[in-house]
């Protein structure tokens, strides 16, 4: 892997968490559209955009833009179909447990999951990927660990939302990890999977006085949900083909730190000791993993043509 390719990655993965983490912000602007509703707008309108970059790929000679004809080959070839079929079912679940987990005042259990999930990303990356951490990354991981099992203990009963979050995304991960399909050609696979249950359900949900918002900017705010499904898991997908999914785990603490800051500072949400001593380790964890990683030195290898290479560990 080259450095640019490396530092693109971990850009593009930065970048993903980053809009993860803002996303309660865009939520709370529509909080009176009923949950799930919002989860099914978002797969329509995602579709919906991703369909208007294929017809644009036809004129635009533009390589992050979807195509028709690899969307076909992506549907005819069985092993890729099922995979993004996977991965369709695995984001679908964690949209819909995220939403119930709010609706029904689970808040902790499910910031706990994507507390969880790091983890889970990380153990996948070791026993099926076969990636290897150095004893830095070891004890980061380790540091992550207690603070995460700090915070568990603010759950008053077996954290099974938080399980189901963690266990989907970090499925997602691995799938989006080994799939064969450029970021937006899958994401259109995926998003076409769910297409026709999110229109059903939306058509026995038509309400009888139409379907407009109030206020207007409610409504550009519900198709815009698109973009912002489509956006961070876009560079999500493009980052997890650069860099490590060990490396994927560590950096997804950033989401729901910056979830848990939104939280306490904006919306002034209760927190207690175990959850402020388990962010402080948790954070310790990842500035160390992060450290470890930037202080890797690219060596020099030969290939079969001859060619230099240069290959890390990120």
């Amino acid at each position: 892997m080259t450095e640019q390719n490396r530092f693109l990655g971990l850009a593009c993965a930065i970048g993903a968490q980053l809009c993860w983490g803002a996303f309660p912000l865009y939520v709370h602007l529509l909080r009176s559209v009923d949950s799930v509703d919002f989860v099914a707008h978002r797969i329509v309108w995602a579709f919906s955009f991703l369909a208007i970059c294929v017809y644009i790929g036809r004129f635009v000679s533009q390589p992050l833009l979807p195509s028709w004809k690899e969307a076909k080959g992506l549907v005819k070839n069985g092993e890729v179909c099922g995979s993004l079929c996977l991965a369709a079912i695995m984001i679908l679940i964690n949209w819909l447990t995220f939403v119930w987990a709010v609706n029904h005042d689970h808040k902790v259990d499910a910031s706990l999951g994507y507390y969880i999930c790091p983890h889970v990303v990380v153990l996948l990356g070791v026993v099926f990927l076969r990636e290897r951490l150095n004893l830095t990354q070891w004890i980061a991981v380790a540091l992550t660990a207690v603070g995460v099992v700090l915070m568990a203990r603010s759950a008053t009963s077996l954290p099974l939302i938080a399980i189901a979050i963690a266990l989907s995304f970090a499925m997602y991960a691995m799938v989006k990890k080994k799939v064969a399909a450029s970021p937006l050609g899958g994401l259109l696979i995926e998003t076409g999977f769910l297409l026709l249950p999110a229109m059903t359900y939306l058509y026995f949900r038509w309400p009888a006085d139409g379907l407009l918002l109030e206020p207007w900017w409610a409504n550009v705010l519900l198709v815009g949900s698109g973009l912002a499904t489509i956006v961070p898991l876009a560079l999500y997908a493009t980052g997890i083909k650069h860099i490590r999914l060990t490396t994927m785990g560590q950096l997804q603490y950033l989401a729901p730190t910056i979830q848990f800051l939104i939280g306490v500072l904006i919306f002034n949400e209760a927190f207690d000791w175990n959850r402020i001593i388990g962010f402080i380790f948790v954070w310790i964890g990842v500035i160390l993993f992060m450290f470890a990683l930037l202080s890797l030195r690219p060596t020099k290898i030969e290939t079969v043509d001859g060619d230099a290479e240069n290959v890390n560990d990120g």
